[in-house]
C-alpha cells in the first residue's frame, strides 16, 4: 500500500456504511461484513486486519492516518483496502437523526 495511490482521489469511493457493507459483504462472501467493521471500528489496530471472503476475495480494513506517517483526508475514518485495481472505500457513517 503506497500513501500516494490513497491520495489520488480518482482511487477512492466514499460511501456510507449502510450502502456498502450488507451488499458487498454478499458479493465477497463475507457473513456478519457489518458486524466485522463495527468492530474493527471500536478497536482499530495500526497494521489493519484482513477478512477473507467464500467468493476468493479478501479486503483489509485499516484507518490510513494509523498506517502512514502523513494526514490524508478523511484519513482518520475506516477504509476498506482490496488492491490498486479497485477504488479503495473511506466509509462513513451518517451523523444520527
Amino acid at each position: 500500500m503506497r500513501l500516494s495511490w490513497f491520495e489520488n482521489p480518482d482511487n477512492v469511493a466514499y460511501v456510507k456504511i449502510d450502502d456498502f457493507a450488507d451488499n458487498f459483504g454478499k458479493e465477497c462472501g463475507i457473513s456478519n461484513l457489518r458486524q466485522k467493521i463495527e468492530d474493527f471500528r471500536e478497536n482499530p489496530v495500526k497494521e489493519g486486519v484482513i477478512l477473507k471472503g467464500t467468493k476468493r476475495a479478501a479486503l483489509k480494513l485499516f484507518v490510513p492516518d494509523m498506517v502512514f506517517d502523513k494526514h490524508i483526508d478523511m484519513g482518520e475514518s475506516m477504509w476498506v483496502y482490496i488492491g490498486e485495481m479497485y477504488p479503495a472505500y473511506c466509509l462513513y457513517w451518517p451523523m444520527e437523526e
